[in-house]
């Protein structure tokens, strides 16, 4: 697929974005409305696409590619991981900012574009691929991520079962799925299939409603994120995409991983972040500059995979 393909499809994604930007303005969404669609699609639309794709004929996707992309999606984590705390030092992040540098670092927007762009572009087979790398997003961000927005912050505890999100569960629903050729009877897959057709179009609202208010004209002036976001999201995948180029000859498994590292900065982080009392601000302006950018980003990362 060529760059020109996924920059078509990345124009429509955008321009649903700005749809919720447009309805949120107009006052035909509210705030509130905002904060229930978000909701349903964490809890529902985006569980159930991961279920769904696995509807499709998958009989091409073996059990050794599955298990090559989760250990290369483990070694992208740790990448990532390193990274994050080597662009802290080498962007001069003062002090109060770098669990926020590090945060959006490691965690790509997986739930609200990673799965409704990877369907758009790549296809069902591509999911398998995008749900082993949901499972590891939900243990990084759940072990690592919240021991570092806790750093710091006395008198809370955090349960291991919180990594039992709807999302999490469904990951390993579809993987059993997949792994035991479980046959779903038919009017359950119609049920599952329109609650997750409904993920694209509402995760992407969502996005757009979420960018208003925000003051653009001062994340773009500011220069280290600039940098960061240069570095993060065009420069790393990019050298993702070359070198695994003459490693992977199956190019839907290759796109998918690429895609995967491309996506701009998460709201869990913020989310995280806001509920322990930690800086928010850089995290904000990450996923704003991140957000707007991808359309454009993404695009060019696809011209070398």
């Amino acid at each position: 697929m060529s760059g020109l393909v996924v920059m078509k499809q990345m124009i429509i994604i955008f321009a649903l974005i700005m749809a919720g930007v447009l309805l949120y303005k107009k006052h035909i969404i509210s705030s509130a409305a905002s904060k229930d669609m978000s909701a349903l699609v964490l809890n529902l639309c985006s569980p159930a696409l991961i279920i769904s794709s696995m509807f499709s004929d998958l009989s091409t996707i073996s059990r050794k590619d599955v298990g090559l992309v989760a250990l290369i999606g483990v070694l992208c984590f740790a990448f990532l991981i390193i990274l994050g705390y080597a662009l802290t030092k080498i962007l001069r992040v003062p002090v109060s900012q770098k669990e926020a540098y590090i945060l959006m670092t490691v965690f790509g927007n997986l739930g609200f574009i990673g799965l409704p762009v990877a369907s758009a572009v790549l296809g069902p087979k591509s999911m398998v691929y995008v749900i082993v790398f949901n499972f590891l997003f939900n243990v990084v961000i759940f072990t690592f991520g919240i021991m570092l927005v806790k750093k710091g912050v006395e008198g809370v505890e955090q349960s291991w079962t919180d990594i039992f999100s709807p999302g999490f569960i469904a990951c390993i629903t579809a993987f059993f799925i997949y792994w035991f050729h479980i046959r779903i009877p038919a009017d359950l897959q119609s049920l599952v299939n329109y609650c997750g057709n409904a993920c694209t179009l509402l995760s992407l609202l969502v996005i757009g409603m979420s960018l208003v208010g925000m003051n653009l004209g001062s994340v773009f002036r500011n220069r280290r994120l600039l940098l960061f976001t240069a570095i993060r999201f065009l420069a790393v995948p990019i050298a993702l995409a070359l070198l695994l180029k003459p490693l992977l000859p199956d190019y839907i498994m290759r796109a998918s991983i690429v895609l995967m590292m491309s996506l701009p900065v998460a709201n869990m982080p913020m989310m995280m972040a806001e509920q322990y009392g930690k800086e928010t601000a850089a995290i904000s302006e990450g996923i704003i500059l991140s957000t707007v950018l991808s359309a454009v980003t993404i695009s060019l990362v696809f011209l070398f995979v």
